[in-house]
């Protein structure tokens, strides 16, 4: 069975041999584990690493709020920080935290970003020309933390759960 038959089965609920998964080890791991014995786990579970090909030299790349030290900006107006190479940061300013800042706050143009991180629309739309071409199932998605996470980063926690006990209209 393709994968394609797999998913298709799945969102149909029509029993299929497996669970169809994306499986990948997180960027933080590769300097902080042997990256050898990590290619050896991947090598031995084919099923969660259908892909797998041994690299001699494994560089992890970091996403933008993943990187040590290097505060980012997200479109939203949101920074964040963390303290270790590849572990997603944390949210370290609301641009929101003060309802003082509406008036004057723009939310990010979905035309240049997915509201993470900068988004290229011509590149998506020519990977999805080719899974099409193909035979392959286009996909897409949501950046993670959507709705009411996106919303504790840009009011910050304590804020938010007030206004939604306040029924804050700005919210």
């Amino acid at each position: 069975m393709t994968r394609r038959e797999t998913v298709l089965r799945a969102v149909r609920f029509e029993r299929p041999a497996h669970i169809p998964m994306s499986f990948h080890i997180n960027a933080a791991c590769w300097h902080h584990y042997d990256p050898d014995t990590l290619q050896d786990l991947m090598a031995a579970h084919p099923l969660l690493f259908p892909n797998f090909t041994r690299r001699d030299d494994v560089t992890p790349h970091y996403g933008l709020n993943q990187r040590a030290d290097a505060p980012y900006t997200d479109p939203w107006g949101c920074v964040w920080e963390t303290t270790d190479d590849g572990i997603t940061g944390t949210v370290r300013h609301h641009p929101l935290a003060d309802w003082d800042a509406f008036d004057g706050y723009t939310p990010p143009d979905p035309a240049e970003t997915d509201g993470a991180f900068p988004i290229d629309w011509a590149r998506i739309r020519a990977r999805a020309a080719r899974r099409r071409a193909a035979g392959e199932l286009v996909v897409g998605g949501l950046p993670h933390g959507h709705t009411f996470l996106r919303l504790q980063d840009i009011r910050g926690y304590e804020n938010l759960i007030l206004d939604m006990h306040d029924g804050e209209p700005r919210l």
